[in-house]
């Protein structure tokens, strides 16, 4: 059986970057424009 501190970091940054990558998705759907003078939403969620 595959130990847990194997598989765990490895998919705990997989998952934070599939959400990153949804949101960002997300905020392109919606129109959102990001920048660095924005708030930190919307440089999230902006493209």
């Amino acid at each position: 059986m595959i130990e847990f501190t194997d598989w765990f970091p490895l998919a705990l940054a997989g998952s934070l970057f599939t959400l990153l990558g949804s949101v960002k998705l997300w905020g392109l759907r919606r129109g959102i424009m990001g920048g660095a003078d924005k708030p930190m939403a919307q440089r999230l969620c902006g493209t």
